[in-house]
């Protein structure tokens, strides 16, 4: 009876996992063990140390990219661009792609010595860098703190401030460039700050039916604990 539990229980397990990578283009996380993969930075701001991997102390305990940077305001507003993936080659291409199948995230972790806290603002681009989309991401990132910032890739998401005067779904339909860096706050006159990340990662966002069924996975795992033990 056990064995068929476990046997019920893997089969929920498989079925919501597949459902997840039914709506998933375009899965893949980056944790810069490999080295930069094809990550670059600038121009926004002026760069004291160039773009380099060091080696522990990420988020997840490994590899992380860091920079030493000025950051100054760009064209797109009060916001500076720091990590750039931007070519094929970056990451073996595994950002890019259709990004319009819905019950998406990007999300990266960010860390940063200013003296005051920051917000994240990520821009997703055409492998043409237009159309592209800016985002502005409302979770605060304190100094020297690593923070997860989840970008939920929908329409509706506030979050998402311009499309380059066109719409969610052309600038989705192929995505070629990721760009990250923060809002810089009114008065802001921080210089020579360190700038980390790590992990940056494009997953599917569970849907509440794949909730129900680990649910119900973990309510048959303990029934046949209990069975088991009698």
């Amino acid at each position: 009876m056990y064995h068929h539990f476990m046997a019920a229980l893997a089969f929920i397990a498989t079925m919501a996992f597949a459902g997840q990578a039914a709506a998933l283009t375009t899965p893949y996380t980056e944790t810069f063990s490999d080295g930069i993969s094809g990550w670059s930075t600038g121009p926004n701001g002026t760069i004291s140390t160039p773009l380099q991997v060091i080696g522990t102390g990420g988020a997840d305990g490994g590899a992380y990219l860091s920079t030493v940077a000025t950051p100054v305001a760009s064209t797109m507003g009060a916001v500076s661009i720091l990590f750039r993936c931007e070519s094929a080659a970056c990451s073996d291409g595994g950002f890019q792609g259709d990004w319009r199948g819905g019950d998406l995230v990007l999300s990266w972790y960010f860390r940063h010595d200013a003296d005051v806290a920051l917000e994240a603002y990520a821009r997703i681009a055409a492998p043409s860098n237009n159309p592209g989309a800016s985002a502005q991401i409302s979770t605060v990132v304190l100094p020297n703190t690593w923070t997860r910032i989840d970008l939920v890739i929908d329409p509706s998401n506030p979050a998402f401030i311009s499309y380059s005067g066109q719409s969610f779904d052309n600038v989705f339909d192929e995505v070629g460039r990721i760009q990250l860096g923060l809002s810089i706050p009114g008065g802001f006159t921080g210089s020579n700050i360190k700038f980390d990340l790590d992990s940056v990662s494009i997953t599917a966002v569970p849907e509440p039916e794949t909730y129900a069924l680990f649910a119900a996975g973990l309510a048959l795992l303990s029934i046949a604990g209990r069975r088991q033990r009698r």
